[in-house]
């Protein structure tokens, strides 16, 4: 039986995957994964990225509470109230 390695259970790299990683790398600039030499000072980027990050929360609430409205009034349900009256035949 062959000795248990990490690389025992690793396929090997697929020319696709070869040719995927070596179009990202030569698609991204040469300073792309240098740190900046200085701090950047500029926050748009920060105001973009959380007005987004807003956006997205309030458009992923309305729309659950959209579907379950639906699938509430698509099922019938009804109120407590009006099931109460069904029940004691009003």
């Amino acid at each position: 039986m062959p000795a248990m390695t990490p690389d025992t259970h690793r396929a090997p790299p697929t020319s696709a995957f070869r040719a995927l990683a070596a179009a990202a790398l030569a698609w991204a600039p040469p300073g792309h994964a240098a740190p900046p030499s200085t701090p950047p000072g500029d926050t748009d980027i920060d105001l973009l990225l959380f007005l987004l990050a807003a956006l997205f929360w309030g458009v992923a609430h309305v729309w659950t509470l959209l579907v379950v409205w639906a699938e509430a009034r698509a099922s019938g349900a009804q109120a407590p109230a009006r099931k109460q009256e069904a029940a004691h035949g009003r």
